[in-house]
Parts: C-alpha cells; sequence; structure tokens
C-alpha cells in the first residue's frame, strides 16, 4: 500500500511539473508573438519588419527559446534582433515588476528611471577645471530631459561657463533621451537652428528638431569644444558629437562609435521583459543622412584611453597659438604639455 502510494505521488508530481512547464512555454510563446507583432507593426523600415516579425514566429515552433531563463531569454532575444534586424537600436531588457497588474504605463516607467537617474547624477558623473582653465565634463548618459535634469545641465554648463576650452567626455556613454540631447546642443548654438528630421512608419509623419533659442545657464559660444568617444559611445551620444561635429562646433576624438542612430520606442511585454524597437529614421539637416551601421569617424584618431590626454594637449597648443590668457604662464603651458606627450 505504501508502494502504491508512493507511486501515486511520484506521477502527481510529474504531471504538475509537465503541466508548470507547459504554463511557462505558452508563456514564452505568448511573448515572442507579442514581440512579433509589434516589430511587424512599428519597426522603421517595412519590408524588414514584415521578414523579421515571420522569423521570429518560426522559432516558436523551433524552440529555439524555450529552454532559457528569463533573463537568458532577454540577453539571447536582443543579440537575434540586432543581428536578425541588422539594427544596432534593438534590444530587450528584463525587468520583471514586483506588482500583480501587468500593464505597465509609460508615466510609471519614467518615474521609475527618474528615481534611479537621481541616483546618478542625472549623468553627470565628474565636472572640474582642468590646467589651462580647460573644462571637464564626463557624461555617462542621457536621461529623461525633465526639471530635475535641466537643472543639473544649466548648473554644468554655468560652471564651465569661464573656461577657455571644453572637454565632453562621451566615452561608454550609451545614450538615452532624445530631449536631453536637444537641450544640450542647444547651449552651443547662438541662433535656433534646424538639427534634423524623423520619420516615423507607423504613423507617417515627419518630425522637425530644432535647439532652443533660449537656455536657463550661460551658452558657451566660440570657443574651443573637444568630444571624446569610442565603440560604447552610442545613440543619443552619438547625436551630441555628430551635430556639434557635423556643425564644425566641435572636434571629435577616439576611436569609432557605435552605430545607432535611429530613434526608439519602448514595448511593455507582459510584467516581464521591456522591447525598444527603432521606430523613426534621423536625417541630418547637414549631411541628410546619419551614423546608422557607420559609427562617427572621430578628427583626431587615437586610442580611446589616451583620448583625454591628447585633448589636453590640443586644447593647450591652441592655448599657446591664440595667446589665450590663462592661470599658467607659457613656460608652464609648455612643460604641461611635454609631460602630457610623455603619457601617450
Amino acid at each position: 500500500m505504501k508502494t502504491l502510494f508512493n507511486l501515486l505521488l511520484i506521477y502527481v508530481v510529474i504531471c504538475f511539473n509537465l503541466r508548470a512547464n507547459a504554463q511557462d512555454f505558452t508563456e514564452r510563446n505568448k511573448q515572442i508573438l507579442e514581440m512579433a507583432e509589434n516589430i511587424k507593426e512599428y519597426y522603421i523600415f517595412e519590408d524588414v519588419a514584415n521578414q523579421l516579425s515571420e522569423k521570429l514566429k518560426s522559432e516558436i515552433e523551433l524552440k529555439t527559446f524555450e529552454s532559457l531563463t528569463d533573463k537568458e531569454f532577454a540577453k539571447s532575444l536582443s543579440s537575434y534582433l540586432t543581428i536578425n534586424g541588422n539594427d544596432l537600436h534593438f534590444n530587450v531588457l528584463y525587468r520583471p515588476s514586483q506588482e500583480e497588474k501587468k500593464i505597465v504605463n509609460e508615466k510609471e516607467m519614467l518615474q521609475k528611471y527618474d528615481s534611479i537617474n537621481r541616483q546618478w547624477n542625472y549623468g553627470f558623473e565628474k565636472v572640474t577645471r582642468l590646467d589651462g582653465n580647460i573644462g571637464y565634463i564626463e557624461y555617462t548618459g542621457f536621461p529623461e530631459g525633465n526639471k530635475s535634469a535641466q537643472q543639473i545641465l544649466d548648473a554644468t554648463m554655468n560652471f564651465v561657463s569661464n573656461t577657455n576650452a571644453l572637454i565632453i567626455d562621451l566615452r561608454n556613454n550609451q545614450g538615452g533621451d532624445g530631449k536631453m540631447v536637444k537641450l544640450f546642443l542647444s547651449y552651443f548654438f547662438e541662433n535656433k537652428i534646424k538639427l534634423s528630421e524623423h520619420y516615423t512608419r507607423y504613423n507617417d509623419k515627419t518630425i522637425k528638431h530644432f535647439t532652443m533659442q533660449k537656455v536657463n545657464g550661460k551658452k558657451y559660444l566660440n570657443k574651443p569644444i573637444y568630444i571624446l568617444v569610442n565603440n560604447k559611445t552610442i545613440s543619443a551620444a552619438e547625436s551630441l558629437a555628430y551635430n556639434l561635429q557635423q556643425n564644425k562646433i566641435a572636434k571629435i576624438i577616439g576611436d569609432k562609435t557605435y552605430g545607432a542612430a535611429n530613434p526608439v520606442k519602448v514595448f511593455f511585454i507582459g510584467n516581464k521583459y521591456h522591447l525598444f524597437i527603432p521606430i523613426s529614421e534621423e536625417k541630418n539637416s547637414i549631411t541628410n543622412t546619419n551614423w546608422e551601421h557607420a559609427g562617427i569617424d572621430a578628427d583626431v584618431k587615437i586610442n580611446s584611453e589616451k583620448a583625454l590626454i591628447k585633448a589636453q594637449i590640443i586644447a593647450l597648443e591652441n592655448i599657446l597659438k591664440s595667446n589665450t590668457k590663462t592661470e599658467l604662464t607659457e613656460t608652464e603651458i609648455k612643460e604641461k604639455i611635454l609631460k602630457l606627450k610623455e603619457q601617450l
């Protein structure tokens, strides 16, 4: 009798596990289908959208993602979409909600992200003054351009406003919000200018983007600007660098950038995933194109680890040539340049 009971118990456990696995697999299938439909409807390039959507659906029958954990699924699917869609802006993040409700709206997401951005000082990692009265901003990400982020930007630009040259360090900056790009760019143009146009397929709309005529801080005009980049300078960070480079306001120093230009929209899949889909195509007003896939070539090509040293050398040499007054004497500037060159 005891043996029979044990057999029944094993049978119940096996059935329960099989049913649980079936439910998990069904949930995974639904997630894949939802992602595929979103890609088909919203991805900027219609032919690629249709092909990628159908290919992704076919992976259900092939059970490509069946054995993966939720985290593994997100990582694997990100690679799958960037490779098969040939677009570096595709991304899937595993962001499980602790709440029972499945619908997460954009306002809630922005509130959660803002609390995180606040802890990182809205991307402004370091702001200082280097020898020769050279301003330096280490900027690690573009948060939503809300009031709090704007206040930090304004304070940062006020701090460097009296410097003779400015270095903006965008190495490892993986981008973020387009509004913050526009706010930042507005500090470097005396007048309002058109930056670019974005065409969005799903609603057939074209939006023109301009700098702002007025900013809350002091604009940084008619002084040398150097932007440090590497292959992890992505998206919004590339946009800042590209616009200043093409308008001949800044020189880019370092390695070629990542190459992700087209703006994205986030979609909430169940209560587990954030799916990022490129929904628009950007065209710069000067070049009538963008840096998608190509990345941005540096004006001064150098190992990005030494880009800051090189930028300081160039800035100090320019100060000497222009006879710009600094806290250093001419001899001290020359000595500083020699010491920096020894580090290259």
